[in-house]
C-alpha cells in the first residue's frame, strides 16, 4: 500500500498537475487571443468610421455662359462667369465591411464604389448685362443655364474615367491605413 501511495505521489500527481496547468493555460490563451481579436476589430472599425466621407478628388472648374433672348426689335443678354468645385469619393463609410484571416495578417475589405459627392458653385460674376422690358431675362433662367453648364462639366470629368482613378486612390489610402495597423496583406472587393 505504501508503494502505491509513493507511485501516486511521484508519478500521477505531477501528471495531473501538469494537465491542469496545460488546460488552464489553454483557456487563458484562448481568452487572451479573443481579447486581442476584439481589440483589432475595434481599431479597424474606429479607423474606418472616422472617415465619415472620403473625398478623393476635388476639382475646381470655371465656365462662362452667355444667355440671350430676342423678340422683334428688343433683346436681352447676360454673360456670367462661375467657378465650381466637383468632389468625388466615398460617401458613407458605414457600408464598408471587412474580413480578417485567422492568422491576422490578411484583411479583405469590401469598399463601396466611388461616386460624385458634390458639384457646388463657389462664385459667380455677371460681366455684361443688357435687359429689355419687352424681353426680360429672369434670374431663374440664369440659374437654369448654370445648372446645365454644371451638368456638362460633371459629364466631361466622368467620361475621362475619374471614377476609376478615385477607386484606385481609395484602395491606396485604405491600404496605407490598414498596413499601419499591422496587416501584411490588404485585399479589396468593390
Amino acid at each position: 500500500m505504501k508503494i502505491f501511495f509513493k507511485i501516486l505521489l511521484k508519478i500521477i500527481l505531477p501528471l495531473l498537475l501538469v494537465a491542469a496547468l496545460f488546460i488552464a493555460g489553454f483557456f487563458a490563451w484562448k481568452n487572451f487571443n479573443f481579447v486581442q481579436t476584439e481589440k483589432l476589430h475595434t481599431n479597424i472599425s474606429r479607423t474606418l468610421t472616422q472617415c465619415a466621407e472620403l473625398t478623393l478628388y476635388k476639382m475646381t472648374y470655371t465656365d462662362v455662359i452667355a444667355i440671350k433672348k430676342k423678340a422683334e426689335l428688343s433683346k436681352s443678354y447676360s454673360l456670367v462667369k462661375f467657378t465650381g468645385i466637383i468632389r468625388i469619393g466615398i460617401e458613407n463609410f458605414d457600408n464598408v465591411t471587412y474580413k480578417i484571416s485567422e492568422d491576422k495578417k490578411t484583411i479583405t475589405v469590401n469598399l463601396p464604389a466611388t461616386k460624385l459627392l458634390g458639384n457646388d458653385i463657389i462664385s459667380q460674376t455677371v460681366f455684361d448685362e443688357k435687359s429689355s422690358i419687352f424681353v426680360p431675362l429672369s434670374t431663374q433662367e440664369i440659374f437654369d443655364e448654370i445648372d446645365i453648364a454644371k451638368d456638362e462639366a460633371v459629364q466631361e470629368i466622368l467620361e475621362e474615367g475619374i471614377l476609376d482613378e478615385a477607386d484606385l486612390r481609395a484602395k491606396i489610402y485604405i491600404e496605407q491605413m490598414l498596413r499601419a495597423l499591422g496587416f501584411e496583406n490588404v485585399l479589396f472587393e468593390i
